[in-house]
């Protein structure tokens, strides 16, 4: 799980980095980009890292 997290982590920072690049230079397709990766994917990756937090967290108290 760690694992995929980190790699969804990656990729949504990637993404972003990308879609950022084509908007400054104004190239097709950054706004389709950017959407994907502020819409989808960063609330996506935060919510699966904050549940694994918190589990992880729940599993030391123990």
């Amino acid at each position: 799980m760690k694992k995929s997290i980190f790699r969804l982590g990656a990729t949504t920072i990637t993404m972003l980095s990308f879609a950022l690049l084509f908007k400054i230079q104004h190239w097709p397709g950054a706004g389709i980009l950017l959407l994907l990766a502020l819409a989808v994917l960063v609330p996506v990756t935060a919510f699966l890292t904050a549940s694994y937090l918190a589990k992880e967290d729940d599993e030391e108290r123990l």
